[in-house]
């Protein structure tokens, strides 16, 4: 059972690592490219001697990480909307709620 876990982990990290780089990759500038590039992977470096059997330590980083690239995807969007001649109000109006709480950008369809 835990050797299934630690694969299904394993797999969740790589996702998540090539999910991070591409991510860097949409930054428009490539100093911030390379810059994204260099935070991710001493990021996921510096958690490379976590013991793959400390699941709850795990998937507290994956969380962690999934959060983050959220943050990062959300930046690509409002950038994108805002290029686009989406007025600022409207592009506010998807990212914060009444009480200007944070809830993130739309949703986007996965290609």
């Amino acid at each position: 059972m835990s050797s299934k876990i630690i694969k299904e982990n394993k797999r969740l990290v790589l996702d998540l690592y090539k999910r991070c780089l591409y991510s860097a990759k949409r930054c428009p500038k490539y100093q911030n490219q390379m810059m994204m590039e260099s935070y991710i992977k001493l990021k996921f470096r510096s958690n490379k001697e976590i013991h793959q059997k400390d699941f709850e330590t795990i998937e507290n980083l994956l969380k962690q990480g999934e959060e983050e690239l959220k943050s990062m995807n959300d930046f690509h969007e409002l950038r994108a909307k805002s290029k686009s001649g989406q007025d600022h109000e409207s592009i506010l109006n998807d990212c914060f709620d009444d009480d200007f709480n944070y809830i993130g950008s739309t949703p986007t369809v996965k290609k």
